[in-house]
């Protein structure tokens, strides 16, 4: 079937004018590159003549579901670093039909409690995330936490030595870091907070 397909491919590139070839090669080495399942989300889009690259500012469209692990989403998100509790015994992915699920960022002047901005999130008519949400974001949006850490509220994980704990993206220009800290401890006004769009 892959050959098939291959070979398929083969066939109508070779007919194509060349002035295409240089978009098509660029459009390749993105699929196949670090953010290439965001552009295969997107690309399918547009095929479907669907609005597509519609992150505005802080407004991120995930696709959810499926049927793979955590340790399987995980490696599907490429980070430099993971913290080694991040497993499908602590954090299980639930029985998910595929769906599409808005996810806006919110950002604060001041640094911030866990509890202030799920109460600034829920007067904005926002949900609180699931730790599979942060998952997908990693691996759909893989660049935005290179801007700033993303913090995601959800139910914290019961830590049986320190407490509730969340999952938190973080990112610089050489790295990208899927973590965990502390639901109860302060945030610092550098962190934005992912909540979902009902």
């Amino acid at each position: 079937m892959k050959k098939d397909m291959l070979g398929t491919v083969v066939r109508k590139i070779v007919g194509i004018p060349l002035i295409m070839l240089g978009v098509i090669c660029d459009l390749v080495e993105k699929l196949a590159g670090e953010a290439g399942q965001e552009w295969l989300a997107e690309l399918k889009k547009f095929l479907r003549k669907e609005q597509c690259w519609d992150a505005i500012n802080n407004i991120f469209r995930l696709t959810v579901g499926g049927n793979r692990t955590t340790e399987e989403l995980v490696r599907a998100g490429k980070y430099d670093w993971v913290d080694e509790n991040i497993t499908n015994q602590n954090f299980p992915m639930g029985s998910q039909t595929d769906e599409d699920v808005v996810i806006e960022l919110l950002e604060f002047d001041h640094d911030v409690s866990s509890e202030e901005a799920i109460e600034e999130a829920r007067k904005r008519g926002l949900e609180r995330p699931t730790h599979e949400d942060a998952l997908f974001f990693g691996e759909q949006h893989p660049e935005e936490q290179r801007k700033h850490p993303i913090v995601f509220l959800h139910e914290p994980w019961q830590s049986s030595h320190s407490g509730g704990i969340v999952l938190v993206l973080y990112g610089h220009s050489s790295g990208r870091h899927l973590n965990l800290d502390w639901f109860g401890f302060g945030w610092i006004r550098l962190c934005v907070f992912a909540f979902v769009r009902k």
